[in-house]
């Protein structure tokens, strides 16, 4: 995509839109004069570009969302193009740890759906996927699971590893992509956040485990 194209709708999306309709807020941008040099085909894909950040905001993106209900993990996992599903237990420590790294790849990471849920509340999944060790995380691609991490052995199986370790391990699959250039060097916590995104997470009390079975 233009990059002119994708900076200018990063930049009308993370300044508030949602109060506007779409013919509002493309109206709006079509009358900023830094748009003169915009031919018809780009405001095109600037428009394409703005409803697909906002249908990705709505189901969840750019979030690190904790599902309460099987039924919807079930559809947000058959409806994922490119997704990462985190399978805990509230209680244990390293699932808490690793939900501190999710966190912040979902907000860098946009085009990704993160999520979790404690694997107590969705007994199905957790047997039609075979989650017996936690943490696990399983990888989502067109709907299926294409590869999982289990526990830390893959990620130095130490509980001080930094996110970009994480990162580069779920960049093995295309799940997500590893940034280029300056970017690269820049810590994810440090990143500039591409599509600004309300949202919160929790977290309970802490209790001294490693990985555990389920």
């Amino acid at each position: 995509m233009d990059s002119k194209v994708k900076a200018t709708a990063k930049q009308a999306l993370n300044e508030g839109d949602d109060a506007l309709s779409d013919d509002e807020l493309f109206a709006e941008l079509e009358n900023d004069p830094e748009l003169e040099m915009f031919r018809e085909s780009r405001l095109n894909q600037l428009k394409h570009e703005i409803s697909r950040v906002r249908d990705l905001r709505s189901r969840g993106h750019g979030e690190y969302t904790e599902v309460q209900k099987e039924e919807d993990m079930v559809r947000l996992i058959a409806s994922a193009s490119k997704g990462v599903v985190h399978f805990k237990h509230p209680q244990f420590a390293r699932c808490k740890i690793l939900d501190t790294h999710l966190q912040l790849l979902a907000r860098y990471h946009f085009d990704t759906r993160f999520a979790t849920m404690n694997v107590e509340k969705c007994p199905f999944l957790a047997q039609k996927f075979q989650v017996r060790v936690l943490p696990c995380v399983l990888v989502i691609q067109n709907g299926s699971v294409v590869d999982r991490i289990v526990g830390f052995e893959e990620l130095g199986n130490a509980d001080n590893f930094a996110t970009e370790v994480l990162e580069k391990r779920l960049a093995q699959t295309k799940v997500i992509q590893l940034p280029k250039g300056e970017l690269a060097s820049i810590p994810v916590k440090e990143r500039p956040v591409e599509f600004q995104v309300s949202g919160s997470d929790s977290h309970d009390e802490d209790e001294d485990d490693s990985n555990l079975r389920y």
